[in-house]
């Protein structure tokens, strides 16, 4: 699991989004695009160029101790 992050089973939110990247959608969701793979686990999805309309659930995060 990746550092911050709540475990998968527990999505924060959930979003469409078309014609971007899973980078993108880390970056702006999560504030770092390198949790791209988070995201991507996530939703069973293995490549991280979106097309047509998707919907992704986000991952929350955890909160700070």
């Amino acid at each position: 699991m990746s550092a911050g992050l709540v475990p998968l089973a527990i999505p924060a939110k959930i979003i469409r989004v078309s014609g971007t990247t899973l980078f993108a959608v880390a970056a702006k969701e999560l504030g770092n695009a390198m949790l791209w793979e988070t995201i991507a686990d996530l939703n069973g999805i293995v490549d991280p160029f979106i097309g047509p309309l998707t919907e992704l659930k986000i991952p929350a995060r955890a909160k700070a101790a």
